[in-house]
């Protein structure tokens, strides 16, 4: 029993869990759907894991030394039409991946370079190999010393192929019921499995059959088996029959019995194991769990140090990183990769000494090199091999194997097989280009490289299923860029890429999923210390009983006008009140004449060119559209002037258009997006191509385009008088809670409020020519309601608020970065349900004030000012109000706007009568300080200090007393001191 008192070199080896900045934050990893994978995976250059999005069929890439926020997005590769089962890079490539998924196939990627890949390429790579399975494929693993040669689960079946030739060389059908894991022995001879039946087998897919077969554990939970390097050992994880965790160490020359059992516990998630070979380390890490447990295997005792455990996030994947990466000058034995449900944690695993300035030999015995024992031929016809090694000693190791030397080429594919190149391997070829077609638009993306602005006619658009591979940018030739436009044009990747460099505007067409934080040096702006103020309470209503909160989100909640403004409340048939501005004060506590619905209320919102008309949205699937007496409500109403019906199911909002009178918008739970015309009832327009809720439409301000941000992830923009199909599409905020948009700076830009992955809320900011990538993302805060937009244009004010909150949040808005520019946020007294914003016509410049709106709590109605702190108020700020556009008169009819007519709206001065421009006040002369802090008939210079002080010394010589007696002495005559 010696052996227990052995001193173990790793004994005391502990993860050394990095600092959260050094964590790699803000992913899109959310709650992984169920497989047998570990969700990540690393090689010398790169990591992998699932994210989640649309289907989940796309991978993260990032370097495998990734430190800290990103930067530039997440790449993605978008690997499968379904969610991504496992995955596994190649042990002689690390730019080779292998991917299985739940759409039954197997592919092989080349990954391009670390460069190619931050510039957008994951976006059209194509798969150099793919394999067609009949069911799901579970797990992925390559052979350890033979290269080419990969292992996959396939069901009930283990199939084996040689990649480069692309043939299923074996299939191995011996379990009764679903692989739940793969692994090859160290010598990649024979394979290990655990299935859903219970059992462990030893296969030896080269003599096509089964080598041995044994129960594994009890529970009916997931299990693990790894086999452990090239030794005779096993180890398998799983559950015993009263649920408990158990670990499991094997013979795999017999599994009669086990050699060793663990209990370590109840918890329900599958444990994954890892082993390093070079140090007999053993890592057991549960998904859903925040514990890494840690062990050593020895040769006279099966585990010893079973009770290292050290505490992370909860776990949702885990890997290992290739040995010939872990910092050897440090004590860094092994390095893991800790997948959360919002991050990556790179946890090194560290052997405490007491001077790192050595290298320390005994803790590093030599390790795998990267490079193949046995090629795939030469593994099939029955050789066997061992794994090449080498030294981790850094004066005499050599380089790793991590660049593409001996890739396989994408541009070698020949009926489903890679031809390996002697050569160094090139880059990626992406796919041949294809003519851009002229036929009317679909569904397109436009690069910004081709127009500055929304295309009007067919020919300004590419083909409904292509747009640009390649990213334009600003240092190319005329020439090059016109042979780009002309020649280079691909399928539209269902995946987002990361945007182009920050050192010019994005101009890539590729998708972007993750969004990208921007930190800016700040603008100086005049809006920057704006002041909201409540009025006085006298101009408030109060008493609003009963106000009904259940409006969805879809909703503003609360609309006002010049006039008056309504606010819904609880009651049978959908129940909105009508107060009038005119008569604020306190309302009486009962017999408040309301609307009343036959249904649910769901929206509304004024005329923008009557305050007497009210257009309603319902859950009866009908528009109503009422006209308010003057003067008010003075009994309820239950009939309406007109109602509007097409929708099939539930409205969830309506719009007016912004120039063109009786022209609405309207989207209902039947994916389906609808104009109207009111001055004849009828519907004109119907959009397509949503495949989900449309959360949010929003008119362009010159009236011509609509766009819409919708609950598949998209952002789209249509040309309603001319296609049914979007003119460009591109990637939205992720989260499906919920989102709104809005134009601004003249159009020329959208701005989308939406959620992240993470759940916060954020802000993203557009260009109109160009949807792929958001020029600037913004969080805000993480809460659960929708921020709503609201653009001021003259001011270039964005205002957000949201329901329960207290805060309206400001921001600027600029063409120039940084785009986003956050402003001084108005905080009012309580919580408040929404706010409606009032026509600029309402606004005073005289108290330079630039907007108003109302502020809707649960029992009152508050008037809030904006305002800009100036000193000569005086004078008309005409800086800050530039002639501004008349929104509540209409520039045409509904018939002229459906016939094809633009008119554009007037704009007006806003300066009072009698009041003098700010520019045009007169220039006043300094004023003289009190302080000054330099008088010339006070202050001197050096040099005329230096003459004042040589005179006085002067003047004081000159001026004696009585004579020296040397002075009254005779004197002697030259002569006389000659000698004698």
């Amino acid at each position: 029993m010696a052996w227990r008192f052995k001193i173990s070199k790793y004994k005391n080896a502990g993860a050394k869990f990095p600092k959260r900045e050094e964590w790699i934050p803000e992913l899109s990893v959310g709650n992984l759907m169920h497989s047998c994978g570990n969700h990540i995976k690393a090689s010398g250059a790169f990591m992998a894991f699932n994210i989640i999005n649309t289907g989940g069929g796309s991978l993260g890439i990032l370097p495998v030394s990734t430190s800290g926020r990103l930067s530039n997005g997440l790449p993605q590769l978008p690997a499968h039409g379904d969610y991504v089962t496992d995955f596994e890079f190649s042990p002689f490539d690390d730019h080779l991946l292998a991917t299985g998924s739940s759409d039954t196939n197997i592919k092989v990627w080349v990954l391009p370079t670390q460069e190619d890949i931050n510039s957008g390429a994951l976006s059209s790579l194509n798969a150099s190999a793919s394999f067609a399975n009949e069911r799901r494929v579970e797990n992925v693993t390559w052979n350890p010393v033979a290269d080419g040669v990969l292992a996959a689960s396939v069901f009930d079946t283990i199939k084996v192929y040689d990649v480069e030739r692309g043939d299923n060389k074996y299939t191995l059908g011996c379990h009764g019921d679903q692989i739940q894991s793969v692994s090859w022995r160290g010598s990649g001879t024979t394979l290990v499995t655990s299935c859903k039946d219970k059992n462990i087998r030893v296969l030896d897919p080269r003599s096509g059959g089964m080598v041995l077969e044994g129960r594994g554990h009890g529970g009916v939970k997931d299990t693990r088996a790894l086999w452990l390097g090239d030794k005779d050992f096993i180890v398998s994880t799983g559950f015993s029959s009263d649920r408990s965790q158990e670990i499991r160490l094997w013979d795999s020359r017999s599994f009669r019995s086990c050699l060793h059992s663990i209990d370590i516990g109840n918890s329900t998630g599958t444990v994954m194991p890892f082993y390093d070979s070079d140090t007999s380390m053993l890592f057991f890490i549960g998904k859903g769990e925040n514990q890494i447990k840690y062990c050593e295997l020895t040769d006279k005792s099966p585990f010893i140090n079973e009770n290292f455990i050290d505490r992370t996030e909860q776990i949702k994947g885990a890997a290992m990183v290739p040995k010939r990466l872990v910092n050897v000058m440090e004590g860094e034995v092994n390095r893991l990769l800790i997948l959360t449900s919002s991050a990556i944690i790179p946890t090194p695993y560290i052997v405490p000494r007491k001077s790192y300035r050595d290298y320390h030999e005994d803790l590093y015995p030599d390790t795998f090199s990267g490079e193949p024992t046995l090629s795939s031929s030469s593994w099939l016809s029955g050789q066997n091999g061992q794994v090449k090694l080498m030294t981790l000693n850094p004066s005499r190791r050599s380089e790793p194997v991590s660049s593409p030397g001996h890739i396989f080429q994408a541009n070698a594919v020949v009926n489903g097989s890679i031809s390996r190149e002697s050569t160094p391997a090139q880059k990626p070829v992406i796919n041949k280009p294809k003519p851009v077609s002229t036929s009317p638009p679909s569904v397109t993306t436009v690069s910004s490289a081709q127009t500055t602005n929304i295309p009007d006619e067919p020919e300004d658009l590419v083909d409904s299923q292509s747009v640009e591979s390649t990213t334009l940018t600003h240092n190319q030739t005329d020439e090059e860029k016109e042979e780009i436009q002309h020649s280079s044009v691909v399928e539209i990747p269902p995946v987002s890429t990361p945007s182009a460099s920050s050192g010019s505007r994005p101009m890539s067409v590729a998708h972007i999923k993750t969004p990208v934080k921007v930190f800016s040096t700040g603008r100086l702006s005049k809006f920057k210390f704006l002041k909201g103020r409540t009025e006085h309470k006298d101009k408030h209503i109060v008493n609003i009983r009963k106000l009904s909160t259940t409006v969805p989100g879809e909703s503003d909640m609360f609309a006002a006008n010049r006039t008056r403004c309504v606010v819904p409340v609880e009651g049978a048939g959908g129940l909105l009140q009508v107060l009038e501005f005119a008569r604020p004060g306190r309302l009486q506590d009962t017999g408040l004449p309301v609307l009343q619905h036959k249904s649910k209320v769901l929206d509304y919102v004024w005329d923008p060119y009557d305050d007497s008309r009210l257009v309603v949205a319902c859950d009866d699937a009908k528009i109503w559209v009422w006209n308010i007496p003057e003067g008010g409500l003075t009994e309820t109403l239950t009939e309406a002037s007109l109602y509007l019906q097409g929708h099939m199911e539930k409205i969830y909002f309506v719009r007016f258009h912004p120039l063109a009178k009786d022209i609405i918008v309207s989207s209902a739970y039947d994916m389906s997006v609808r104009i109207w015309d009111l001055s004849s009832g009828t519907e004109v327009l119907q959009l397509q191509d949503h495949p989900d809720q449309v959360f949010n439409a929003a008119w362009s301000p010159d009236g011509k385009y609509l766009s819409t941000v919708c609950k598949d992830g998209k952002l789209r923009i249509f040309n309603p008088r001319k296609y049914q199909t979007p003119l460009m599409e591109g990637q939205g905020p992720a989260g499906a809670r919920g989102a709104r948009l809005t134009w601004v700076l003249d159009g020329q830009y959208l701005l989308v409020t939406g959620f992240s992955d993470m759940n916060e809320r954020i802000i993203s900011l557009y260009d109109t020519a160009d949807l792929a990538t958001p020029l600037q993302i913004m969080e805000v805060n993480a809460a659960p309601p929708v921020l709503v937009p609201y653009y001021d244009e003259d001011s270039h004010t964005v205002f957000l608020s949201s329901r329960g909150e207290n805060q309206l949040y400001a921001y600027e808005v600029s063409d120039e970065e940084p785009y986003i520019t956050q402003l001084s946020n108005f905080a009012g007294e309580g919580l408040h349900q929404a706010f409606s914003f009032l026509p600029k016509i309402t606004c005073n410049p005289k108290e330079v004030e630039f907007a108003r709106a109302w502020r809707l709590t649960s029992t009152s109605l508050e008037p809030i000012s904006f305002t800009v702190p100036r000193v000569k108020m005086e004078y008309f700020q005409d800086d800050l109000f530039p002639d501004t556009r008349v929104t509540w008169e209409p520039t045409m009819t509904s018939d002229e706007w459906l016939s094809g007519l633009n008119n554009h709206a007037r704009t007006i001065s806003l300066q009072p009568r009698g009041m003098k421009k700010l520019s045009e006040a007169p220039v006043e002369a300094p004023k003289a300080s009190k302080y000054d802090s330099y008088n010339p008939d006070t202050y001197k210079t050096d040099e005329q200090k230096k003459e004042e002080l040589l005179s006085a010394m002067t003047n004081k010589l000159s001026v004696q007393g009585d004579p020296l007696p040397q002075d009254l002495a005779e004197g002697v005559d030259s002569d006389e001191w000659e000698d004698e």
